[in-house]
């Protein structure tokens, strides 16, 4: 859809300019691709490529979802080319490879390498050197000695107090959660895994099917947890990949007991959906009870 907001446009000239991408003797044409928690544009350049540039309102949010991406790329995962980030007045531009989507030869065994490389990176501590984003919202971080202080603390307490300061979430809400997190950290000795890199908002629209036949991983939000927190959140929207192959995924990593990731899918999507919850409301409170439910809670 061709660009109806000319100052759009032109800002977004100005960012390719600033980047030395393109100079401003020089013109891009700009077309609006999509809308989801931010805009994305399309810049086609005079030598006929394509660029993907993400308007981000926080500058902080986009140097994170920058040094995100060049994490991942890093580590032998698939993602976008990252191009540069600029910060024009009150929202900065993330500028990268455009993917054109279409083929899905070859798309989920590349996946499944990509995930493999990614996981296979041990740490000595669980959370991340600073504090990142969840979509719009604030994801805390720091280093932690156990799992188990880590999830609680900086993953799913900041979304259950901010689910109860919403007025969305009880008391007796909190009681279940930590009920479940309590009883299941300790019953799969999740305090004893080692900590792998993950992508931390690996839900299927952010990983992106080439018309090449590759997947491109996008809008990370990284930190060294548990590679099954990535892939039960790839589940809750409709996964590209099978129980089977995700278990091998695990097995290669070298994580124990994959065979039974299938009973702890639920546990690890208590973040997101609790995310989803903050983040569009209460209609998302159904999958929350049918979690609790699902661990026992009536």
């Amino acid at each position: 859809m061709a660009i109806t907001n000319t100052g759009m446009g032109e800002l977004i000239r100005d960012g390719l300019d600033r980047l030395g991408i393109l100079s401003s003797s020089k013109r891009a044409e700009i077309t609006h691709h999509s809308t989801s928690l931010f805009e994305l544009y399309k810049a086609r350049l005079p030598d006929g490529s394509q660029l993907a540039i993400k308007i981000i309102p926080k500058k902080e949010m986009a140097e994170t979802e920058a040094e995100g991406l060049e994490q991942l790329c890093r580590l032998g995962v698939r993602v976008p080319e990252y191009l540069g980030t600029v910060h024009l007045g009150k929202v900065s531009l993330l500028a990268m490879e455009f993917v054109q989507t279409g083929s899905s030869a070859g798309f989920r065994e590349d996946l499944i390498a990509s995930l493999k490389n990614l996981y296979k990176n041990e740490f000595g501590s669980w959370g991340w050197k600073k504090d990142n984003f969840i979509g719009t919202l604030n994801q805390a971080n720091g280093w932690f000695s156990t799992f188990r202080e880590f999830y609680w603390e900086r993953r799913l307490k900041p979304q259950i107090e901010l689910a109860q300061a919403r007025k969305l979430l009880t008391d007796k809400d909190l009681s279940a959660i930590r009920g479940i997190f309590d009883k299941f950290s300790e019953d799969w000795g999740l305090n004893h895994v080692k900590p792998r890199m993950v992508h931390g908002d690996l839900w299927s629209g952010n990983v992106l099917q080439g018309k090449n036949g590759f997947a491109y991983l996008i809008d990370p939000s990284v930190a060294y947890s548990h590679p099954e927190q990535d892939l039960a959140m790839l589940q809750l929207f409709g996964s590209p990949l099978n129980l089977e192959e995700m278990q091998d995924i695990l097995a290669t990593a070298g994580l124990d007991d994959p065979g039974n990731l299938k009973d702890r899918i639920q546990f690890w999507q208590l973040y997101p959906v609790l995310v989803h919850i903050n983040l569009f409301g209460a209609s998302y409170l159904t999958s929350l009870r049918h979690i609790l439910r699902y661990y026992g809670v009536k």
